[in-house]
């Protein structure tokens, strides 16, 4: 294990303060080749999209990029599940925060808590993290032979990106990705200006 300190000083409000850095190398970076690729986007359900634009654009100033409608054969898709009854309806939309990296907000689905936060689609806030891997086949397998159980099949999605579904070990949801020559993040990398 390898130790690197670094000592740096930052302001806060008009005062220097010096501060240290250790940084250690854990054993797990050197044993294989890193599966993630990089950062898509971070999910969240809100409980009025007019504020929630409002607040990430007119005053964050994150740019919209494009709103997704849930296709009108989602109930054969996910029988039985309330996104069914959203046919022909908003789902979310993706702000840019910088090139690459998204904010992901969706609409409330019906059934929604509005008055609460958690980590799934009937409440309001944290919804998921989305990472990137360069062979989404690969990905799904390692998770596997860890021994981490994989929440559904690798699909392309109505944005035409390869996804598979997983859990850390504390039950928050990650979205795995990979891009392919006709994904949306791609397409629309850049905010319309």
């Amino acid at each position: 294990m390898g130790i690197i300190q670094v000592s740096y000083e930052f302001y806060q409000r008009g005062k220097s303060v010096s501060c240290g850095i250790v940084w250690t190398k854990w054993k797990g970076d050197m044993m294989k080749e890193q599966l993630v690729s990089g950062f898509s986007h971070l999910a969240f359900n809100v409980s009025d999209m007019e504020k929630a634009l409002n607040f990430y654009c007119g005053i964050l100033g994150l740019k919209k990029m494009y709103e997704m409608i849930v296709p009108e054969n989602i109930g054969d898709l996910f029988p039985g599940q309330p996104i069914a009854d959203m046919a022909g309806k908003p789902d979310l939309v993706y702000l840019q925060i910088s090139p690459g990296v998204l904010l992901e907000l969706f609409y409330p689905k019906p059934g929604t808590d509005l008055n609460s936060g958690g980590p799934n689609y009937e409440k309001i806030g944290y919804v998921h993290l989305s990472l990137l891997v360069k062979d989404i086949e690969q990905a799904a397998e390692t998770l596997l032979q860890q021994g981490i159980e994989l929440d559904s099949d690798i699909t392309l999605g109505p944005d035409q990106t390869y996804q598979f579904w997983a859990k850390d070990p504390d039950g928050n949801r990650i979205e795995f990705m990979q891009y392919t020559d006709q994904s949306f993040q791609l397409i629309y990398k850049e905010a319309p200006k």
